[in-house]
Formats: C-alpha cells, structure tokens, sequence
C-alpha cells in the first residue's frame, strides 16, 4: 500500500529447556519498569546484536539535563518530543552545564558503584569500573548468543559511592528484518508488522524514528508498544515530525526490551536485556549524501548532510 510503512519483524529462539521463566506465573513476577528521564541517572545493558553479545553500563551522580526532552504532542503509546535548548547567561565555565531553569549547574560525573556481576547468561559476567570515566564494559568474551532466550538474568551492584543494588531482566528473543528500509511521509501512518516472542515475558518494544538528527531541529518520535506483532505510528505525530525539519540519513530504531529499575541516591538506575536494529528511512524529495559526490549536479551537500 502507497505511503505506509509495512516492516516484518521475525522473533527466532529456541525452544530448550531451563528457562527462567514462562508465559504463566513465572512471567509475571518481573514486570516491565522503565525510568523517567527526569531522574534517570544510569543504566547497565545486556545487547543481543548481529554478531556479538556485549555488556556495558554507567552510573552518574546527576541527570544530564540534555537528555530530557521536551514532549510536543503525545499519542497512542508515542510522542513528538524534540531536544531541550538549554540558554544560561553568563555561559557556564568548564565542568558546568545548563539546565532547564538557565542555571549552572555541575556537569554530572560517572561514579563507581562498586563490582558488578550478572548471571544467568551463557557466561559469567564481572565487571569493576574502568578509569576515567567509571565505565563499565565486559573485559571477557561472551558465547553468542549470550544468553538462551526466556532466562532468568540478574544484576547485582555490590555499592561504592552508592548503596548495593540488584537488578532483573529476562532473556529477549533476537529480532530479524526483512524489510530494506521504512518510508516515511507526511500524511501517512506507520504501520510496523512483526512475529510476537516464541518467549513471551515482560518486555516491550521500543522504537525512536529520527529524521533531523544531523540538523539543528533534534526532534524524534519515541513510542513503546507492547510487543504482539503490530503497532501504528499516528499519523499526526508522522506529520508533526516531517514538517518540524529533515536531515540526512533518517533512521527507524527497534528494540525488544525487558527493563528494571532501581532507586538509589542520585536517582534511577535502568537495567536493560535487548535485541535492537536500526533501519534506513526512505522519505521522498530527500537525497542524504556523505559528499558532493553523492548528489546530482548542481546539488551539493549541505552542512546537514543533505543534497540541495
């Protein structure tokens, strides 16, 4: 059909026993919970990608004000958000930000929170916190798949500056696409088509359409659905989000998410086992180019990596 988006999305995993959990009572001990992004201040993530599963995480003593966004419009599980301007007079001196009320404020700092280990993956995983940044990363080679999907997966953070915290996530199965690319148009709805999770649990699927990300506009649409194999981007927010600026090289992100959260001092701490891919978006009249190149003369390639 003309102007709508149809994507398939394959769940594939198999069916082996050992499982953490099942589609009964088991699945519904661990719920989905997500942080706000006005008190999300961390996260650690377990990602399923193509050709690795890989570890990592951080834990600041702050929310970056940047990373809130301001919410447009909202609907059906979606929102028009775009990126804050951030203004203070005087400018803020090195180590400082901006926040929302035009004030300067620290830059937040990543801390040390301590060994953190997470089981129920394939392999065990160990983590302490690297220098300069207090980043953590897995420093051993995972099996890949790194986990079997439906495992029961736990995190726990033995405390540093922070007191100890502990985690769960739930084994999502891989996503796999068919489809090339996504067109995307004023006017015309999304409509995103998948096959639901051999095993079913407490995740979501989150997706993030970008069209200005190289422009000065840093707007997106950001929805979660819940993951049963088809869900519609309204096409007001399609709109909204088209006519608010283009750039090159438009994406549509995908992520089957189980995700927990915990409270510590400083904020809230997400902990996320995912299987994520990012599709090209076609959207016509828009040529994206890397260089002069690659646009047709007399075009040639603007500061937004768009030929014009």
């Amino acid at each position: 059909m003309r102007g709508v988006a149809a994507l398939l999305i394959a769940a594939c995993g198999d069916d082996s026993a050992g499982h953490g959990f099942d589609a009964g009572a088991d699945a519904g001990v661990l719920q989905y919970r997500a942080c706000e992004e006005h008190s999300r201040v961390g996260s650690f993530d377990v990602d399923l990608a193509a050709k690795y599963t890989g570890v990592q995480g951080q834990v600041f003593d702050g929310v970056v004000p940047s990373n809130v966004l301001s919410t447009l419009a909202s609907e059906g599980g979606c929102r028009h958000a775009r990126a804050p301007v951030l203004f203070c007079d005087p400018a803020c001196v090195s180590g400082e930000t901006c926040d929302a009320d035009g004030q300067c404020i620290p830059y937040p700092v990543a801390q040390d929170v301590g060994t953190v280990e997470i089981t129920g993956l394939l392999a065990p995983v160990e983590m302490e916190a690297l220098p300069p940044g207090n980043f953590y990363t897995n420093s051993g080679s995972l099996p890949h798949p790194g986990f079997e999907a439906g495992a029961d997966i736990a995190l726990h953070a033995e405390g540093g500056v922070y007191e100890p915290f502990d985690l769960r996530g739930f084994g999502v199965d891989a996503l796999a696409v068919e489809a090339k690319e996504v067109v995307v148009e004023a006017g015309v709805a999304v409509t995103l088509l998948w096959t639901p999770p051999t095993h079913p649990g407490p995740m979501r699927l989150r997706i993030a359409l970008i069209v200005n990300g190289h422009g000065s506009i840093g707007s997106r649409i950001e929805c979660e659905a819940e993951d049963t194999g088809v869900f519609v981007i309204p096409e007001a927010l399609v709109t909204q989000l088209v006519n608010d600026g283009l750039s090159g090289f438009p994406t549509l992100s995908l992520s089957r998410t189980t995700s927990d959260t915990a409270s510590i001092a400083s904020g809230c701490v997400e902990f996320r086992v995912q299987s994520a891919l990012v599709l090209p978006v076609s959207i016509p009249g828009l040529v994206s180019c890397s260089d002069n190149e690659d646009c047709a003369p007399p075009q040639t390639c603007q500061s937004d990596l768009t030929c014009g």
